[in-house]
């Protein structure tokens, strides 16, 4: 059976690998009524499979997935993959380079080791459409090539967060088990705070829970500390603010609660190997003072 590609598709062999670029992204929409159809690839690209109607199994890495309607699965580069669909109508894959996919990992909540294990995710429709809008608005815009990374990081930050409740509420509000569930509250309180708390007591006093005990689940479940996820959410929002912020650096870390540009520029370059000023000057934005 042939595939048929809408004229959205890109033709992957001929990317180009430059960071400073966007235009890697590329959404596949496959459509076909016929039944018993299989493709098997070695994933080079980090893939999003948004099935929307379809019926089938997906096998990643020797493990089985169901494939039905309205589900997300994830495939990482490295990753030896096979879809063996019964029938399909509408299934569409967005692929994005390995550049690409490390942006989205230092989006997304948990680490890129716990999506490997649990790639599959049932979506409400809702969310599911809100996923494909938000990927073809930022292959729309990238065609455009104009204001390439005020378009397209805050999308991704839509797309991660998105995909980062959805792992939370599937894997760990819906758990039986205590530790996973508290895991859930945590996340939920650090999204809400961490732009002004970042004190890990601050976090188990509100969970009546010990820094120690709340440090022991991150440790067994993500093997990061509590003050890691936290200092993590705020290196994104920094990351978003300077980029998309017609604020200077002074601004942005008094914003947040730093008491001084100092400790402001000490803290980010500790979590990200770089100065505030190098990181806007990668991205190539002017600097303002």
């Amino acid at each position: 059976m042939n595939e048929k590609i809408s004229h959205q598709s890109i033709n992957t062999d001929n990317f180009q690998y430059d960071f400073s670029l966007c235009s890697q992204i590329a959404i596949d929409e496959v459509k076909d009524n016929s039944s018993k159809h299989s493709e098997n690839m070695m994933n080079t690209f980090f893939t999003i499979f948004l099935f929307e109607k379809a019926d089938g199994i997906h096998h990643i890495d020797g493990k089985e997935f169901s494939v039905k309607d309205f589900q997300m699965h994830l495939v990482f580069p490295g990753q030896v993959n096979e879809c063996k669909y019964e029938k399909f109508t509408s299934v569409y894959k967005v692929i994005v380079p390995h550049e690409i996919l490390d942006m989205f990992g230092n989006y997304l909540m948990f680490p890129i080791s716990f999506y490997k294990k649990k790639p599959d995710f049932e979506l409400p429709p809702e969310i599911f459409y809100k996923l494909l809008y938000e990927f073809r608005s930022i292959y729309n815009e990238i065609k455009k090539n104009e204001n390439i990374w005020e378009i397209v990081l805050p999308r991704i930050r839509i797309i991660t967060l998105t995909i980062s409740k959805e792992a939370c509420r599937q894997s760990f509000i819906n758990s039986e088990n205590i530790a996973t569930k508290r895991l859930a509250d945590f996340f939920k309180l650090v999204i809400l705070n961490f732009r002004t708390e970042r004190n890990v007591k601050f976090y188990a006093d509100e969970m009546f829970l010990t820094p120690n005990y709340l440090n022991i689940i991150c440790k067994r479940y993500f093997n990061k500390t509590a003050s890691s996820i936290i200092n993590n959410e705020l290196i994104l929002e920094i990351k978003m603010l300077l980029i998309n912020s017609n604020k200077s650096i002074k601004e942005i870390a008094f914003d947040l609660g730093f008491r001084d540009l100092s400790g402001f520029s000490s803290f980010f370059s500790n979590n990200t190997g770089m100065s505030p000023r190098d990181f806007l000057m990668k991205y190539g934005r002017n600097i303002i003072h």
